[in-house]
């Protein structure tokens, strides 16, 4: 697919400068962007249907301005966010695609900015819709609307049973046009299978009024892979998008993923220690041998979980090697015997293939993959890589300054 790059991208440094400032990294994540158009082309040919990604959470971690700006290289047309901050700095970069928020509002002033930014605002109650019809016409506008329910999850969202009387009465609220209708599922199938059917009869109800829900849509990952009832007009991936397998068993269900990220970091320092020697807290690892250690610089804090304490495995040139000990606030210790590696050499902790690639660091770690994902730090630098080359990489002023 050709794809045209949009202001974000032609804004970038260029390939040779990233590299550049990449020696300088203490650790990077690196986002292939290939590999999430190629998990887009998987997700649209199971589905058949519009994807619209749920790119909440920074994208789960990737970074939200540059990934959906890639997405829309890809013909995506329409996000979902979870926060308005999110909804607002795609809205900065320049990105002129249809925005889903769900996150809710309390001031006049931001139901404003909603109808401003031209922002798809979630509503579930009387008073947010009176408060976004109340902002639209002080502003001269159509605000777009996606009415949440709840058929039964009990999380958020208006009532299934309540949902005909809410949608006719935003229906009929001025400046406000309804443009789509979803629920989050349970993920436990008999009530997945009525919560189907319950949008499916709201939609009815509301038509013989003479009402549009618009979009219709309930399925995120878990049922992309498993559920193909749920698929409706549009289904919303998330994490799957970015190649992260939610489960082991979601491998084998016709959907073959790229993880798009790797987690690279430099060694900090290598020593040798002798046969008995201890290191790290409790002594928790004791030398069988004498040995070479190399000290990297990330640890907890920088979202490489605890959990991988005296269990973890990164990999080293193309050899797997072994965590040392505990997986500490800012550092972890990688068994280097045998291997010609020094201070500045690199690593990778989360690696897109074998035993340390995302799944595998998750299940050792005792996490979810969401977990792992929505763990990583906001401020470790992220390089963005397309047709092998450097594209792009977030800006951190703690670092340019």
């Amino acid at each position: 697919m050709v794809k045209t790059m949009n202001a974000y991208f032609n804004g970038q440094p260029s390939p040779e400068e990233i590299l550049e400032r990449v020696k300088g990294f203490q650790s990077w994540l690196e986002i292939d962007l290939d590999a999430i158009g190629h998990n887009l082309d998987q997700v649209t040919a199971k589905t058949g249907n519009e994807v619209i990604p749920c790119v909440k959470s920074n994208a789960y971690g990737h970074g939200v301005v540059p990934v959906v700006s890639y997405m829309m290289t890809r013909g995506v047309n329409r996000v979902l966010v979870a926060k308005l901050h999110e909804a607002l700095q795609l809205r900065e970069a320049g990105l002129d695609l249809g925005i889903v928020s769900i996150d809710p509002l309390f001031t006049p002033e931001q139901f404003e900015t909603v109808v401003k930014k031209n922002i798809t605002h979630t509503v579930y109650q009387r008073k947010a819709a009176e408060a976004l019809s109340d902002a639209a016409v002080k502003l001269g506008k159509t605000a777009s609307v996606w009415v949440k329910l709840d058929t039964g999850l009990g999380r958020v969202g208006v009532r299934w049973t309540e949902a005909v009387g809410l949608i006719e009465y935003i229906h009929g609220l001025p400046n406000l046009r309804i443009d789509g209708v979803f629920s989050t599922m349970s993920e436990e199938e008999a009530l997945d299978q009525l919560q189907v059917k319950r949008i499916l009869a709201i939609e009815e109800m509301c038509a013989e009024k003479g009402i549009s829900v618009g979009t219709k849509s309930i399925a995120s990952s878990n049922a992309i892979f498993h559920k193909p009832y749920t698929y409706l007009d549009a289904v919303r991936p998330g994490l799957m998008l970015l190649g992260f397998y939610p489960e082991e068993e979601d491998k084998d269900h016709g959907i073959e993923l790229k993880q798009s990220l790797a987690w690279k970091a430099r060694i900090e320092h290598v020593k040798t220690v002798e046969e008995g020697e201890s290191l790290t807290y409790s002594r928790r690892f004791v030398a069988p041998k004498r040995m070479k250690v190399g000290t990297v610089h990330i640890g907890y804090y920088d979202g490489y979980p605890r959990g991988l304490t005296k269990k973890g495995k990164v990999k080293v040139g193309n050899e797997v090697r072994d965590v040392l000990g505990t997986v500490s606030v800012n550092h972890f210790l990688v068994d280097l015997t045998d291997t010609e590696l020094d201070v500045g050499d690199t690593i990778e902790a989360i690696s897109r293939e074998g035993v340390n690639d995302a799944l595998g660091v998750a299940t050792e770690a005792g996490i979810m993959t969401y977990s792992l994902a929505n763990g990583l730090h906001m401020l470790t630098p992220r390089i963005y890589i397309m047709d092998g080359k450097p594209v792009a990489m977030s800006k951190l002023k703690v670092q340019e300054e």
